[in-house]
């Protein structure tokens, strides 16, 4: 017979399904962590993908910004290269009206530097946005699966000294140690 003591009382009487939390939180997330009533969860999930939003965009508008610098001067580069084409003046004054001001001094292998690390930074942001959507909807399972798990206050930790005799007298000698047991 299977004896249960009063201090395993559970909080609520209904069975969370760690799957039906899982699946609200892939569908919207927060939702699984409302479902699980853990309410002051979603501000934090919300806020993470609001910092990875802007950290994204951000990154996004500084690589377009030197991808474009980069590929005019190149353009303009390899129409220097044949001067005798026709409507060369035109083309090369349209492309000029297209470089900024503000990155005329820097050099063109800083130019490829910088969007390489923005690109790279982008695509970093837009994986790390992904492993937080993943770790919401693991968060409301796990929170699911625990949802009726007893928090008592009750936590012991009990010790007492241990001698091991051993069975055969004769060639080994008693060990001494100590005996640790958790309640909870």
């Amino acid at each position: 017979m299977l004896c249960l003591s009063t201090r395993a009382q559970v909080k609520d009487s209904v069975v969370h399904s760690p799957t039906k939390a899982w699946l609200l939180s892939a569908v919207v997330p927060g939702l699984g962590q409302a479902y699980n009533k853990n309410y002051w969860k979603i501000p934090v999930i919300y806020g993470g993908f609001v910092a990875f939003s802007y950290f994204i965009q951000t990154n996004n508008f500084r690589y377009k910004l030197y991808q474009k610098e980069f590929n005019t001067r190149f353009a303009i580069q390899e129409l220097d290269k044949d001067k005798t084409v026709e409507g060369y003046e035109a083309e090369r004054a349209r492309l000029e009206s297209e470089l900024r001001p503000q990155l005329a001094s820097t050099q063109q292998d800083r130019l490829k530097y910088y969007k390489d690390l923005y690109r790279r930074d982008r695509d970093f942001f837009i994986i790390l946005t992904s492993l937080f959507y993943m770790l919401n909807m693991v968060d409301a399972a796990v929170d699911a699966h625990f949802f009726t798990y007893d928090v008592s206050n009750d936590l012991t930790l009990q010790w007492q000294p241990y001698v091991n005799e051993p069975a055969y007298a004769s060639t080994m000698k008693p060990a001494l140690g100590l005996n640790f047991s958790i309640t909870f």
